[in-house]
């Protein structure tokens, strides 16, 4: 079926329609924007944008694809319609035609037969009534008798009345044997009046039905046409208007009609494609809202990391420096390596009235939380030693646990906070050669030759939330220094180092840590330092850290200490 509509403002022209099955794209978009559906501005063929469909809800394009259908349909049918009628009103006609021609045929042939006698023509009143006879028939016109010189002998009716056409005219010879010469010629006249008035009733009767079989099969084709094209066209109209604007609405299919025609196909895959659309609309809305999220953590993150980095530039600072000690006859090496950029580990050097101070603090988590406990540690210490002038390990200790509880508000006053630090204060006395160590939770590690010795201070940390009449205490312990001896002061970060490789992934432990720096005891502390991490990132074998790492390690200076290759 072939169909076309001209745009509103465009002068109709009689084309041929193109096809809609089969088409390319070319012709289904020339289709669609001569059918008042897609923008004739359009700047490539087929191409929709907002606003393309025009009018369509209102049915103007599809009323005018049905008057095209019905001024293409209804001329064919009319024609087809007119042409049987008149067919079979002509074969009518001459089938009537014929049987009056045999009619009259016989009447003559009859009549001549009767009268063919010898010397008929010499009495011919004695035959008169055999040719009365024929004025019987109502269509009977005239009858001529004539001998066998062709003079008229008898004649009977007007031969001139009515048209020829309306005549019918039959002749009959007298003869009285079968091969004897003709005595006459009977000439019969029938009217075939009667004839043609059957024959105009017929072709008002073709003309009435064709009328009545055109307008219903009209009536019938413009139902169906609506019902079972236009609606669905207009449905799958409205619907390509929501999909333009990007409201997935599927187009609504009769259930009775249901894939039936190419009409009700065409919709379904519309509606597949409506599904894809959704989804793929769906889909990229969710990626730009992942996008757009994803910028956002990327621009949280490095201000996150723009502030922690800051952050490690303030907790560096307060740091001291390594050095310090090198004018108390001491050698220090220390290794601080936090588990992101700012950690919780601590320490402290300072050579104050003639003593040498060292503390290693380890405080409660790691990141920028323990950063902030290291800065209170910090602050105390500094006040410890400097306003309050502590130099015994434990009261220094004593005086940290006050301070930092009074500073978290642990002491009673509804703090939420459970926080502390383990810590381990060695002040070096080198009049004396002697160490006074005293620690909470934090132990002293000395390796003398063969000979490895871990001092434990008390068990319980420093800061955190006391009973009612619980009070810190701490014993303070003294070591001769000996030429050779290296005393170590190291958080749980050094020695909780989990090796991937290992069986049932054990832990390296104290003891694992003292045999490496056991076996490198005679190099300088800071290869000793270098050498320790380095064996403890080949025992975990790419296994993360778990903790912040410090460990100082300190002893006296002595001009003979042999040095390892």
């Amino acid at each position: 079926m072939s169909v076309e509509a001209m745009p509103p403002e465009a002068t109709p022209a009689p084309t041929r329609g193109g096809s809609l099955r089969g088409a390319g794209p070319r012709r289904n978009s020339d289709f669609l924007r001569a059918a008042g559906f897609v923008d004739a501005s359009a700047a490539e063929p087929g191409a929709m944008r907002p606003g393309a469909l025009r009018g369509s809800a209102r049915g103007r394009d599809l009323d005018s694809l049905a008057h095209t259908l019905f001024l293409r349909i209804y001329p064919v049918i009319a024609v087809v319609v007119l042409v049987t009628q008149i067919g079979i009103a002509w074969v009518n006609y001459r089938d009537q035609l014929h049987l009056y021609t045999q009619r009259a045929e016989l009447m003559a042939a009859l009549t001549a037969k009767a009268i063919a006698r010898p010397a008929w023509s010499a009495s011919p009143e004695i035959y008169r009534r055999q040719v009365e006879a024929l004025t019987l028939d109502p269509a009977f016109r005239s009858a001529t008798l004539r001998d066998a010189a062709g003079a008229v002998v008898l004649s009977l009716g007007d031969a001139r009345r009515g048209r020829s056409f309306e005549r019918i005219t039959a002749q009959a010879d007298l003869s009285s044997g079968q091969d004897g010469p003709a005595l006459g010629r009977l000439t019969l006249s029938i009217s075939a009046e009667d004839l043609r008035g059957n024959a105009e009733k017929q072709a008002v009767m073709a003309v009435v039905t064709s009328l009545i079989l055109m307008l219903a099969f009209v009536l019938t084709l413009h139902a169906n046409v609506r019902r079972h094209v236009l609606a669905p066209l207009k449905r799958l109209l409205l619907a390509m208007r929501e999909v333009e604007h990007k409201r997935w609405v599927p187009v609504e299919l009769d259930r009775a009609f249901r894939a039936s025609n190419e009409i009700d196909v065409i919709s379904q895959a519309f509606n597949r494609m409506v599904d894809g659309l959704r989804s793929g609309d769906e889909a990229k809305q969710l990626l730009q809202q992942l996008e757009q999220a994803h910028q956002k953590l990327e621009d949280a993150n490095r201000l996150v990391m723009e502030s922690i980095g800051y952050a490690r530039r303030i907790q560096s600072s307060v740091l001291p420096d390594r050095a310090a000690l090198d004018g108390s006859g001491l050698e220090v090496a220390v290794l601080w390596e936090p588990l992101h950029l700012v950690g919780g580990d601590y320490f402290w050097l300072e050579s104050i009235d003639g003593l040498g101070i060292l503390v290693v603090a380890d405080c409660t988590g790691h990141g920028v939380p323990g950063a902030f406990l290291t800065l209170i540690v910090a602050t105390a210490l500094d006040r410890l030693l400097h306003e309050r002038g502590l130099r015994d390990p434990a009261a220094i200790l004593d005086a940290l646990d006050g301070m930092v509880r009074a500073q978290l508000r642990q002491d009673g006053r509804g703090s939420e906070s459970d926080d502390g630090l383990d810590c381990g204060i060695c002040v070096w006395d080198p009049s004396r050669s002697e160490i006074r160590f005293a620690g909470a939770g934090t132990a002293l590690t000395t390796i003398d030759g063969a000979a490895v010795t871990r001092i434990r201070g008390a068990k319980r940390g420093l800061g955190y939330p006391q009973r009612p009449g619980e009070r810190f205490s701490v014993d303070e312990t003294t070591l001769r220094i000996t030429p050779g001896m290296t005393l170590y002061l190291m958080t749980d970060g050094i020695t909780d180092q989990m090796g991937a490789a290992r069986p049932g992934r054990r832990l390296l432990g104290h003891r694992g840590v003292t045999d490496i720096l056991a076996s490198h005891q005679r190099a300088p502390l800071a290869e000793q330092v270098a050498r320790l991490d380095a064996a403890l990132g080949a025992y975990r074998e790419g296994e993360p850290r778990r903790d912040d790492m410090t460990l100082v390690a300190f002893r006296p200076k002595s001009g003979d200490m042999p040095r390892a290759a």
